[in-house]
């Protein structure tokens, strides 16, 4: 009876022990989508680019010269037909001699140019053309303002980091100039030493300038390109 126990405690253990391991066990990491977001809604916002709608309403209007085209053959038709005083009762109501006969007393016809049969099949053909080159334009001009705005928005990246890094080589630098001078009013460098701490410090300053305008300026092509703050989209 007691093994018996003892075996029933010594599973429970064991189970206790699994599920504690189980339950503190750390879930797998979830994927870091906020880069892919932001691109997507870069991506989204640079659709609706002026020179891209320009491209969509072409699209339109070839869609409408197409409706047009297959609508045009009842210009080509012309129904025409006589009206005297037998078509119109008069003659047989009146029994007047005098009244007005014209002769055939019916005459109903129907006009169709020869020229339009042949005609008509090819404007339909060059409005349907005109529908498909529209299309491609517009495939054309989504792909390249994709390809562009992702292409700056990487470059703003590089150059965000480009910056950080010249920045804290400038602090550096900086640090060193500060300790330059200090040593020169003790006397203890020479000014020439002086003089090349002081250049290189300048020189990381210039190069910060430089970066700081680049990161600005490909910053104002991406906002060109999606029409809002760069900053709201990375804050959303």
């Amino acid at each position: 009876m007691k093994q018996h126990i003892s075996l029933i405690l010594v599973f429970l253990a064991t189970t206790l022990t699994v599920s504690a391991q189980n339950k503190t066990l750390p879930s797998a990491p979830s994927k870091d989508v906020s880069a892919e977001d932001i691109q997507e809604k870069l991506v989204q916002l640079a659709y609706e680019n002026p020179d891209l709608k320009v491209r969509v309403y072409e699209k339109q209007r070839a869609g409408y010269e197409l409706n047009k085209a297959k609508g045009n053959w009842l210009n080509y038709v012309t129904v025409s037909a006589n009206i005297n005083d037998v078509t119109t009762g008069r003659f047989k109501n009146s029994g007047d001699y005098r009244a007005q006969v014209y002769y055939p007393l019916w005459n109903v016809g129907i006009n169709v140019p020869l020229g339009s049969l042949v005609g008509k099949g090819s404007d339909v053909k060059v409005a349907r053309a005109n529908v498909n080159i529209a299309s491609a334009q517009e495939e054309s001009a989504k792909r390249q303002i994709k390809a562009m705005v992702l292409s700056k928005y990487h470059d703003y990246l590089m150059n965000k980091q480009l910056l950080a890094m010249q920045m804290e080589i400038t602090e550096d630098d900086f640090a060193a100039f500060t300790q330059a001078e200090s040593k020169l009013a003790a006397g203890s460098i020479s000014y020439d030493s002086y003089t090349s701490a002081s250049q290189l410090y300048n020189n990381d300053r210039t190069k910060k300038l430089n970066l700081e305008r680049d990161l600005a300026n490909v910053k104002l092509e991406i906002e060109e390109l999606i029409g809002v703050k760069l900053e709201t989209v990375i804050a959303q």
